[in-house]
């Protein structure tokens, strides 16, 4: 089950008074003397195909009127709870391999999708500013949606599972909403650290991470747990 003890102050943030089928998903044992509190980020959510409604960024940030399939697809507790495809079965198996559960792994930690946009079925974020426009106004939701969300939840660390996010977080000019950089301003909030991986649904997943130091040629599936391993429990 998804811990609901953070509900009001995800409701005091705009984007989820509008859109509260999408408020981050907290696991019942994301707080637990087994493990430090750990938020995992992912990318962006997909509406199903003939889905037009995430077409113009504007009326997205607004009020808009979906069907319920449409929220289904955006709903972030829902996908956490059903290990949605092949992303949540990757994640909920790492973190059973390193702290068994007895069920969902997802229940021991924290999620939201850092996009707020959902892409297109089938295609990417990158793909719907291509074709719609909006990355401007998306990248600035994202990070300030972010930022709020990691002072309500206070995580010990976390991870964007995705290399295009780190490097969207990293690369958004934050020290004219924020000061500083992200580095300087997660260590300033307690978080201890944080890391990326490639995205869990792609064939990089299994592909060592040469460019990226921390991961010490290993592959994102294995880093990940090793760094869970090392870094996560207490």
């Amino acid at each position: 089950m998804s811990n609901s003890a953070y509900d009001s102050r995800f409701l005091s943030i705009p984007f989820y008074r509008s859109h509260p089928y999408m408020m981050p998903f907290v696991g019942d044992a994301y707080e637990s003397p087994k493990h430090k509190k750990l938020l995992l980020v992912g990318e962006s959510f997909y509406l199903p195909d003939g889905a037009t409604v995430h077409h113009d960024a504007d009326s997205w940030y607004g009020t808009p009127s979906l069907t319920d399939d449409e929220r289904d697809w955006c709903n972030t507790r829902g996908t956490r709870e059903g290990k949605s495809g092949r992303f949540g079965k990757e994640i909920d198996r790492c973190l059973n391999l390193v702290l068994p559960s007895g069920g969902n792994g997802w229940h021991q930690v924290a999620f939201l999708n850092y996009f707020l946009r959902p892409a297109d079925c089938t295609t990417g974020i990158e793909d719907l500013w291509n074709a719609y426009g909006g990355k401007e106004i998306d990248c600035e939701q994202a990070i300030r949606n972010f930022v709020k969300v990691l002072e309500i939840l206070k995580p010990d660390m976390f991870v964007f599972l995705s290399s295009r996010v780190c490097k969207q977080a990293e690369g958004f000019d934050f020290p004219k909403y924020f000061g500083g950089n992200l580095w300087d301003w997660t260590k300033s909030h307690g978080i201890v650290d944080y890391i990326y991986t490639n995205h869990p649904s792609s064939a990089h997943w299994n592909q060592t991470m040469s460019k990226y130091d921390k991961a010490r040629g290993m592959t994102s599936r294995d880093f990940f747990c090793a760094w869970l391993k090392e870094k996560w429990l207490r």
